[in-house]
C-alpha cells in the first residue's frame, strides 16, 4: 500500500514537471506560428498591392484609360472614405465592363452619399453598386434602397433614343440599368448626403489603409525576389 501510494505520488510529480514543461513550450510554439501568419498575410497582401499598380500601369497601355489618376478621382469623390485599393479594384471592374470614368466616379459619390444616409459601409455600398451596374441585378442595389426593373429602365432609355425597347442591345440595356441607378441615386441620397460632413474615422481608416501598403510595400520590394 505504502509502494502503491509513493508511486502515485511520483507519478503525479512527473505530471506536474511535464504540464509545466509543456505548457510554456506550446503556448511558445502557438505564438510564433501566430506571429509568422500574421506577417505572412501581410507581406502577401501588400505583395498583392504592388501587382496590382503594376497591372494598372499595363491596363492603361490596353484601354488609354489613366487608371491610377481615375483611382485617385474615386477616393476623392467618395469623400476620402475609399482606400486606394478598394477604388483601384473597383475601377478595373468598371472600365473592363464598359463603364466610363465619370460613371464610375458618379458611382462612388453615391456611395459615400449612401454610407452618411443609410450608416453602410462605404466600401461595400461602392462595390455594390459597381457589381449591380455591370451585372445589371437589381437584387444586388434593393438593400441600398436603389430599386430598378430592368424592363421600365430599358423602356424609358429607348424612349430617349426615339427607338423600341425590344431594339435595345445588351449594351444598351445595361446603360439603360445604369443611367437608372444614377438618377435614383441623384434624387435619394445626393442632396442629403451633400449636407452632410464624411464620417471622419472611415477617412482616416482609408488613409491608414494606405499608409500601411506604402509601407509594406517597401518592405517587400527587399524581400520579394529572396521569396
Amino acid at each position: 500500500s505504502q509502494q502503491s501510494a509513493n508511486s502515485t505520488k511520483n507519478f503525479s510529480k512527473m505530471a506536474q514537471g511535464m504540464t509545466g514543461t509543456l505548457v510554456p513550450a506550446y503556448a511558445v510554439l502557438a505564438a510564433n506560428v501566430f506571429a509568422i501568419t500574421a506577417a505572412f498575410a501581410f507581406l502577401k497582401k501588400a505583395a498583392d498591392f504592388r501587382v496590382m499598380q503594376e497591372s494598372q500601369l499595363a491596363f492603361t497601355g490596353a484601354t488609354g484609360v489613366g487608371m491610377k489618376t481615375l483611382t485617385s478621382n474615386i477616393q476623392e469623390a467618395s469623400g476620402a472614405m475609399l482606400d486606394f485599393q478598394a477604388a483601384s479594384e473597383s475601377a478595373s471592374i468598371g472600365i473592363a465592363s464598359g463603364l466610363g470614368a465619370g460613371q464610375i466616379e458618379e458611382l462612388a459619390a453615391g456611395a459615400g452619399n449612401l454610407s452618411k444616409i443609410l450608416g453602410r459601409d462605404v466600401t461595400d455600398s461602392f462595390h455594390r453598386l459597381i457589381r449591380g451596374v455591370t451585372k445589371a441585378e437589381p437584387e444586388l442595389l434593393d438593400e441600398l434602397g436603389i430599386f430598378i426593373r430592368l424592363d421600365d429602365a430599358a423602356e424609358k432609355y429607348a424612349q430617349q433614343l426615339g427607338r423600341a425597347a425590344s431594339s435595345l442591345t445588351q449594351a444598351e440595356r445595361r446603360q439603360a440599368f445604369m443611367n437608372e441607378a444614377l438618377t435614383q441615386g441623384q434624387k435619394k441620397f445626393a442632396a442629403v448626403g451633400g449636407a452632410v460632413d464624411p464620417n471622419p474615422f472611415n477617412q482616416l481608416a482609408a488613409s491608414f489603409q494606405n499608409l500601411t501598403q506604402s509601407i509594406l510595400s517597401f518592405v517587400n520590394g527587399a524581400l520579394g525576389p529572396l521569396i
